[in-house]
């Protein structure tokens, strides 16, 4: 075998290899996120399956509310990650979105964040020192769209 054939070979094996250290790296990080997000995803499922304010569901969707499920349930957009291993969620709210979601920093520091995405105007995003106080935000949050 040639030098140029041999030269190839070995960096397409070393091009390989970085990808899986890649996928590898991804994978804890989602990991390590979700294992943070777990206390928040509890306690959205916890209120799920709670009645949402005929309000709320007017401001939403003022032309069709009453077609729509009445349960927290529906205002979930969508979770953040994979879906074996969610590190957040994002929640349908009156005027746009709420997203709560678990990063880490390059030094590994996890930031617990909540972005308040509003129809046409730039999303405000907020970080949270810890879990505790990002939950508190949550509840805060979930306490005015559900009928208590």
């Amino acid at each position: 075998m040639n030098r140029t054939l041999e030269k190839l070979r070995e960096l397409a094996q070393e091009s390989a290899l970085s990808a899986q250290d890649s996928q590898s790296k991804v994978r804890k990080t989602h990991e390590s996120c979700a294992q943070l997000a777990a206390p928040l995803i509890r306690a959205f499922r916890d209120v799920e399956k709670e009645f949402v304010r005929i309000s709320v569901l007017k401001q939403i969707w003022p032309t069709d509310y009453h077609r729509r499920d009445d349960r927290v349930s529906v205002l979930l957009a969508g979770m953040l990650g994979p879906e074996d291993a969610p590190y957040g969620l994002k929640l349908i709210v009156p005027y746009g979105y709420l997203h709560f979601e678990v990063t880490l920093k390059s030094d590994g520091l996890p930031v617990f964040s909540c972005i308040r995405d509003t129809q046409g105007q730039r999303p405000m995003s907020m970080d949270f020192p810890d879990v505790d106080r990002w939950l508190e935000f949550f509840y805060k949050s979930i306490a005015d769209l559900v009928e208590l």
